[in-house]
């Protein structure tokens, strides 16, 4: 993984991951596994490859993004 996709804020689905410990691994949309090191509301650099999958109707894991 380069430096700059590490740095990229990743989204995840919050229903795979309702409430994840500070350090615990996730799984972002994009495949990436990555500690969790809380919420950025507004971060800035998104990983692309996340943006493209948050726009789908449906994420890889089969949950939706109404599913909160």
């Amino acid at each position: 993984m380069t430096a700059g996709i590490e740095r990229a804020a990743h989204a995840y689905c919050r229903v795979c991951h309702p409430d994840p410990g500070l350090g615990e691994p996730v799984t972002a949309l994009c495949g990436a596994t990555h500690p969790y090191w809380g919420r950025r509301e507004r971060p800035v650099n998104n990983c692309p490859a996340c943006a493209a999958v948050v726009a789908r109707a449906e994420y890889p894991c089969g949950h939706t993004s109404a599913e909160r």
